[in-house]
């Protein structure tokens, strides 16, 4: 018999064909077998449509998820897009990270997302990971816990349920799950000192109500080598610390995408997903065919625990909407929630340090072909007469050779400097430095291009790591870095000040 129960999550890409999956989505809606669905792009008015017309058609109760850790932006067009949480780990406080959580989770409910995949809470520990970069607050456990645990709750604060990834940490590999099987081959001993404790941190004192499984094998913590996503004893961890929580009530457990190749298995996804769901799996994430997965399980006795779960996870959902909604309580957010992330960025960018002030020109290298990347700092550099060119990796071979300046404009002025600014992702095709090799040979070339016409040229790489010829390193994008990066450059504020 065909699954019955709410376990599957479909996604939804309105960042590819938009009109049929939306179709698909409203068809899926009615299957018993869905219990929500994870959404990639769209516009907000649309994407608050999609998720009405989809809790309609369902007629029962279903959640929204989307990957949000750079804010409710990242996926939602007219939403806005906070820095990466690497800018976090470098500049913001608890409280400020409470407020990231916050503003992400009200701008999703405001287009009836419910669920926010995020916090990363893995640790940085191998410079060599590739895909993992700017997404972690950063490099040391004890940070990491303390901004997870405060993100944790502004989401939850803001009325979403958060899901804290990717279970017990992917900070150390030196693979990316979505195209290999990483192993972490840690002893016990560092995993508990290293990897453990921001999870600990967020389910034992934040509790956090949910965790997306790594698909990654830890031999120290079971010795099969199974991947988190299919370790029972790896998972019953979780449930440990969240069993810790003064008002425990359960830990939902989603797995990490089942298209992945780290979930890679013989029998396919089908036998992936009964492997998630034997070793304690409450949700199965995006396969790419939800279908033939509902087709190949059945509604057995983990079926039944995982659905149960979900409507636990689903009622301390509800439970965050109407504590907002009580006119006694606490729901309106503090008005100045807008400009922390301005002030998180600006104060990370002044302790990048090391930026030239005042440009003659300034070249924006965008690594990954992000149409509105850079057109904060480009609309205020150009406001203020600096000379600008913008590159994309692919569509341009280098720059134009710019005028040197003659002896006695040069003597008034002084040796003609320019700034480079790269624009970069993580991305696991890149290698660790999250720039790709052609990012490093543009950069290269527009530097030996200025330095040849008699050019003083400055790097500020806005990247997971800096390239070879570094001269600021900033740990993360997004439009508040372009602001600040602009004050910096246009000497807008006092290089010495803290904001």
């Amino acid at each position: 018999m065909p699954l019955t129960l709410p376990l599957i999550v479909p996604a939804i890409r309105l960042d590819q064909d938009a009109e049929a999956e939306t179709r698909t989505a409203l068809a899926r809606a009615r299957q018993p077998w869905v219990a929500g669905f994870i959404l990639f792009g769209g516009e907000a008015t649309q994407v608050a449509q999609l998720t009405a017309e989809l809790r309609g058609v369902a007629e029962r109760p279903i959640f929204i998820a989307s990957d949000m850790e750079r804010g409710a932006g990242q996926q939602v067009a007219g939403l806005t897009r906070l820095p990466d949480l690497g800018i976090l780990g470098l500049a913001a406080s608890p409280a400020e990270a409470e407020a990231f959580g916050e503003l992400t989770a009200r701008e999703a409910m405001r287009v009836g997302i419910d669920v926010v995949f995020g916090p990363c809470l893995d640790v940085r520990s191998e410079l060599d990971n590739p895909i993992l970069g700017n997404r972690s607050f950063g490099f040391d456990p004890q940070r990491v816990a303390d901004l997870g645990r405060a993100y944790v709750s502004g989401v939850r604060a803001g009325g979403a349920l958060p899901v804290a990834k990717h279970f017990p940490g992917h900070g150390a590999t030196r693979e990316d799950s979505h195209e290999a099987l990483p192993v972490v081959h840690a002893d016990l001993a560092t995993l508990e000192a290293r990897d453990l404790p921001p999870f600990r941190s967020a389910l034992t004192w934040g509790g956090c109500p949910a965790v997306m499984a790594a698909h990654v094998a830890y031999p120290a913590l079971d010795p099969s080598g199974a991947i988190a996503t299919f370790s029972a004893p790896i998972l019953a961890r979780a449930r440990a610390m969240a069993a810790e929580h003064p008002e425990h009530s359960g830990v939902l457990v989603f797995t990490d995408a089942l298209m992945m190749a780290g979930a890679t298995v013989p029998g396919g996804e089908p036998e992936a997903a009964a492997r998630a769901l034997a070793a304690g799996c409450d949700m199965l994430l995006y396969p790419d065919d939800p279908e033939a997965v509902a087709a190949a399980l059945e509604d057995d006795a983990d079926a039944r625990r995982a659905a149960a779960a979900r409507d636990l996870f689903l009622a301390r959902g509800s439970e965050a909407r109407a504590w907002l909604d009580d006119p006694n309580g606490c729901g309106d957010p503090d008005p100045e929630l807008p400009e922390v992330p301005e002030r998180v960025a600006a104060r990370a960018v002044a302790l990048a340090g090391g930026l030239v002030p005042f440009p003659s020109l300034v070249v924006l290298v965008d690594d990954d072909g992000i149409e509105e990347r850079g057109d904060v700092l480009a609309a205020a550099l150009q406001g203020r007469g600096v000379a600008l060119a913008r590159l994309r990796v692919g569509e341009h071979a280098g720059l134009e050779a710019p005028p040197a300046w003659g002896p006695e404009e040069g003597a008034e002025r002084g040796l003609p400097s320019a700034a480079i600014v790269v624009f970069a992702q993580a991305r696991a095709w890149k290698g660790a430095s999250g720039v790709s090799e052609a990012g490093r040979r543009l950069a290269r070339a527009v530097v030996d291009t200025l330095v040849d016409a008699g050019w003083f040229a400055d790097v500020i790489w806005c990247a997971p790591r800096p390239g070879a010829a570094c001269g600021t390193h900033i740990p993360g994008n997004g439009p508040q870095v372009e602001r600040a990066l602009a004050a910096r450059l246009l000497g807008d504020v006092d290089p010495l000040a803290h904001p």
